[in-house]
């Protein structure tokens, strides 16, 4: 039989050898050749630094499975993983021996999560996932014994689904005096696209046709890169709506000028105006609301739910048939067109 370094009972191999003297020396040839488990006594600290650091070779093995223009990881998901680890892995596991953490810490550190941090149900699963990107490339590299995260299930999510705006809110909304026409604009995109606010930030000359906006990536901190679900997609848009952006895109974006932070600030500006501050909190009200509306009001108009999927940009799954195999034109979205017409029509825009 064997023993990790701890102390615990590993399973038992046999050396097929005949004698113990024999044995003792096939065993102390494995552990020079290194394949035998000795267990290591590094801290969390010392396997972790810099995991998810560019140039480290976790992040390297991760990039080369996607290309330049599709990549495995987006930045803002890289950046993520980089905060996890910075904020919460580090500060609670740091010193920790990684042969020595248990189940029981990691409930422990989930805790610390919820309590010390006041991180939400979701963000502490995604923070654990994190960890567990880590100890799985322990485990399989045979530097830990057994996963700390066997047994942990996901924490149950808090019942606060966004709602959407209805279009009574919206003909108020847009009808307040807004300050900054762009801000007005960028909101108005979002409420008859449901367009992601990166994405309307990517809105530019070349992607800005009459009749649909070829979104092909996303402005994510002042840099373009690739959409959420990294397939590009056409959006139809009504020629009300064309009118209201082509003059703003005579400079390249249509939202340069535009601080990507306004949208939000002057949207709860309005909000509060409005007499609609309360609802705003209790029904989680944002800008992110309208991608709620836009798919609220094109299901309402009975428009079949694999085009609203399409012009919304819902993965349906990577690699499935239907994102693989159906490349949806403008033409083909009367459906759409019409409920964006009557859209802009009772918005009064």
């Amino acid at each position: 039989m064997t023993y990790s370094p701890d102390g615990m009972r590993t399973t038992g191999k046999s050396t097929g050898c005949e004698s113990k003297t024999k044995a003792r020396i096939y065993c102390e040839d494995l552990l020079k050749r290194g394949l035998l488990y000795t267990g290591l006594n590094q801290t969390f600290q010392q396997y972790a630094a810099g995991w998810f650091d560019a140039g480290s070779s976790w992040l390297q093995d991760r990039m080369a499975c996607g290309t330049p223009g599709h990549p495995a990881l987006s930045q803002s998901y890289i950046e993520k993983l980089q905060g996890d680890l910075r904020l919460y892995l580090m500060p609670y596991f740091e010193n920790k021996k990684l042969q020595d953490i248990r189940p029981s810490d990691v409930k422990h550190f989930r805790t610390w999560l919820l309590q010390e941090k006041a991180l939400s149900h979701k963000t502490v699963n995604n923070t654990v996932a994190t960890l567990k990107i880590i100890f799985d490339t322990a485990l399989a590299d045979n530097v830990i014994m057994f996963d700390p995260l066997r047994g942990i299930h996901s924490l149950l999510g808090e019942d606060k689904n966004r709602d959407a705006f209805t279009v009574r809110e919206a003909v108020k909304i847009f009808a307040a005096d807004w300050k900054a026409p762009e801000t007005r604009l960028v909101n108005i995109v979002a409420a008859c696209t449901g367009m992601r606010i990166s994405e309307v930030f990517a809105i530019r000359k070349q992607n800005l046709h009459k009749e649909y906006i070829d979104l092909t990536d996303q402005v994510y901190k002042g840099v373009l890169g690739p959409l959420k679900t990294k397939e590009a997609r056409k959006i139809p848009i009504a020629p009300e709506l064309y009118n209201l952006l082509a003059p703003f895109v005579k400079n390249g974006f249509a939202f340069s000028e535009a601080d990507p932070q306004r949208p939000y600030i002057h949207l709860r500006y309005v909000l509060r105006d409005i007499g609609m501050e309360a609802a705003r909190k209790k029904r989680q009200l944002c800008f992110h609301s309208w991608r709620h509306f836009f798919n609220t009001y094109l299901l309402a108009e009975n428009v079949p739910p694999h085009k609203v999927a399409a012009v919304l940009g819902h993965s349906t799954g990577a690699g499935s048939m239907q994102e693989r195999y159906t490349n949806w034109r403008p033409e083909q979205f009367p459906e759409i067109y019409a409920a964006q017409e009557r859209l802009i029509k009772e918005l009064k825009l």
